[in-house]
């Protein structure tokens, strides 16, 4: 049982809010993670990217665990993000010591490889991370105020320059929303 409860650290994903709409809520990290999963399924199923699928999934699968105590850190023009890795890594440190054997391991591993960007596994799955949000908030033009195209580009575009086709669909949303006025509120 005590593995048991040590796992059910994980459920607390499902508590960390970002500052993405769903609905009359906010998304949770949860949410975000198993939107990211199935994006790159997409992606990875529509087109020839050589990466180990498996490897991918688990580093969206485990990106964002420690929000769970660090919280978000959203990326907004607003918002300043100054402490984010100081944050996330003392959260990763403390997780990997409370999470259950073997996956506190296995967690700490994929958020350093996550972070470092080294591999080509680690490279797409932050270029899926950087494209969720952008397709998600299509639903919600409300949550652009502030944006504009040029914060937008220079934050996101450096994760799809190794991936042509994200990084013509980067563009192709880039274009809807200012045809549709998302950047002007």
């Amino acid at each position: 049982m005590e593995d048991i409860h040590k796992f059910r650290i994980f459920n607390k994903l499902k508590t960390v809010y970002r500052f993405n709409s769903v609905e009359n809520r906010k998304e949770s990290s949860a949410e975000h993670s198993w939107s990211c999963l199935i994006l790159a399924d997409f992606f990875l199923s529509k087109y020839s990217i050589n990466v180990d699928r498996l490897k991918v999934y688990e580093l969206l699968m485990y990106h964002d665990v420690v929000e769970i105590e660090a919280g978000d850190s959203p990326l907004h023009p607003e918002i300043k993000r100054l402490d984010k890795y100081e944050k996330e890594k003392k959260a990763m440190e403390l997780l990997e010591k409370t999470l259950p054997t073997p996956l506190n391991l296995k967690f700490s591993n994929l958020f350093n490889e996550f972070e470092e960007q080294k591999t080509m596994e680690s490279k797409f799955a932050k270029a899926i991370d950087a494209l969720d949000a952008e397709i998600h908030e299509l639903d919600y033009k409300k949550d652009w105020k502030g944006w504009s195209e040029e914060f937008l580009i220079d934050k996101k575009l450096k994760y799809f320059e190794e991936f042509p086709e994200m990084k013509k669909i980067f563009f192709e949303i880039v274009d809807y929303l200012k045809e549709n006025d998302y950047f002007n509120q």
